[in-house]
């Protein structure tokens, strides 16, 4: 019954380590009407699905790649729908473990790095050097280039567990027990605040990768 026990992937259940279930009992568990009928529902899914594609579209309108909003898109909603289940008592917090946020950034970077080496090494290496840097720095430029390219999926997984971690820990600290009015109102106001670090973290790691994948 100890509420830390949410971010121990140890924790057992009946014997049986089944905390990263909860990962996938989203998928299980919504509703067939989300998807089957039009509704308020998809009119809001439908509304936020237009609002990240145009995002996305801006960083690949003067490239002439097409853009893979519909990639983005569908991790935005992954990880939207992970905060929302893990802020429910005593469920499994997966997205705010670094093993979940690195699961998702590491692939995302390395595919991109790849297919930038194999088919465009030239505008790649020339990538390292901003424009008008002066050739003596040219050294000391690609070094820090290739160290910021590379702490990029570090970057996104630590910013995505870190916010997540701090707001469950505070609520959790929490006098739960008590029924004073001003902890209640506390409590009120920490959910409406993690819900919308549950949204606004899911949109920025969404967005970095997509911008990330478009330089």
């Amino acid at each position: 019954m100890n509420l830390f026990n949410i971010f121990d992937p140890s924790t057992m259940i009946i014997n049986l380590e089944l905390n990263w279930i909860s990962t996938f009992m989203i998928i299980i568990m919504m509703p067939n009407f989300i998807w089957i009928m039009p509704n308020r529902m998809n009119w809001i899914l439908f509304k936020m699905f237009n609002m990240l594609n145009n995002e996305m579209l801006m960083l690949y309108k003067m490239k002439k790649t097409k853009s893979p909003a519909f990639l983005f898109i569908t991790l935005f909603m992954f990880i939207l729908l992970n905060n929302f289940f893990s802020l429910f008592p005593y469920i499994f917090s997966s997205s705010s473990h670094m093993i979940f946020s690195m699961t998702l950034a590491l692939p995302f970077w390395l595919f991109h790095i790849i297919f930038s080496v194999c088919k465009n090494t030239k505008n790649m290496i020339a990538h390292l050097i901003p424009l008008n840097t002066p050739i003596y720095l040219a050294p000391l430029m690609t070094i820090i280039e290739t160290m910021s390219i590379i702490i990029r999926p570090l970057s996104l997984s630590i910013r995505l567990t870190a916010n997540l971690i701090a707001g469950h820990l505070l609520m959790t600290l929490l006098n739960f027990n008590s029924m004073l009015l001003i902890i209640i109102l506390i409590q009120m106001f920490m959910m409406i605040f993690e819900l919308c670090v549950a949204m606004i973290q899911s949109y920025v790691f969404s967005i970095l990768s997509s911008l990330y994948s478009s330089e």
